[in-house]
């Protein structure tokens, strides 16, 4: 696509996501070749020791929005989307999980409602959001805990923030993006809307629609300290 600013770019970040990809990467690109507007899939590949990466050069031959670049070593989400940031070339930036929680015609919505705002949040916390299936209880204990640190140590006013389906003009992501220097790993989402507010953006939250799947390689109770830790260090270095 050269150097043309195109409207759509589709961040993904993937660790070990054989069993979930294909359908992601399938149902992404069917969606929104329809769409009038021009988009890129860049998957990001981190650290991954099955057939994600060979799943995704099978894709890639039927589409040919769809980039990738593996990183073998562990940056985690944080470091993953932090790369990300720096090849695409969209209008508008979005990134979403590798498991299809989020459906195309979910994050396409939240594009269409971003309005006069410098980015937007998909929201499976405030009035009108529907959720097809939820996560156990434990996910979603963590989560609403995770969330209220994230407004005592960060000042976010945010219900949501750890939803994965976020769209932002890229002016938003440019002017940030070199400001983190931190590991953020899975705490990147309250960082990326701390660093936003500091710049005073304007971010809306949106209810959405989002079923949970299975096979989350996710282990809330490994990686929740991890988190705390990382807004104390964003927090106190701001």
């Amino acid at each position: 696509m050269g150097n043309k600013m195109i409207d759509f770019s589709i961040i993904i970040p993937a660790k070990n996501e054989e069993k979930k990809i294909k359908p992601t990467l399938v149902n992404y690109c069917e969606f929104f070749k329809n769409k009038k507007e021009s988009f890129e899939l860049w998957i990001i590949l981190n650290n991954c020791s099955d057939k994600t990466e060979d799943i995704v050069k099978e894709v890639q031959k039927k589409y040919k929005q769809i980039n990738y670049i593996n990183f073998p070593d562990q940056i985690g989400k944080g470091g993953a989307l932090l790369e990300g940031f720096k090849l695409v070339k969209g209008y508008l930036i979005t990134y979403t999980d590798a498991d299809g929680s989020t459906s195309p015609e979910t994050l396409f919505e939240l594009s269409r409602q971003i309005e006069n705002y410098d980015g937007i949040i998909g929201s499976r916390w405030i009035k009108g959001a529907k959720i097809l299936k939820k996560q156990p209880f434990s996910r979603r204990f963590a989560s609403r805990g995770f969330n209220i640190l994230t407004k005592i140590i960060l000042g976010l006013n945010y219900k949501d923030t750890q939803c994965g389906a976020k769209v932002f003009k890229k002016y938003t992501i440019d002017k940030i993006k070199d400001q983190i220097k931190e590991n953020t790993n899975w705490a990147i989402d309250a960082v990326l809307l701390f660093y936003m507010k500091k710049e005073g953006f304007k971010i809306r939250e949106y209810p959405i629609t989002w079923e949970d799947k299975e096979f989350s390689g996710l282990k809330i109770r490994k990686v929740i300290l991890k988190m705390f830790i990382t807004l104390l260090k964003t927090r106190f270095k701001n």
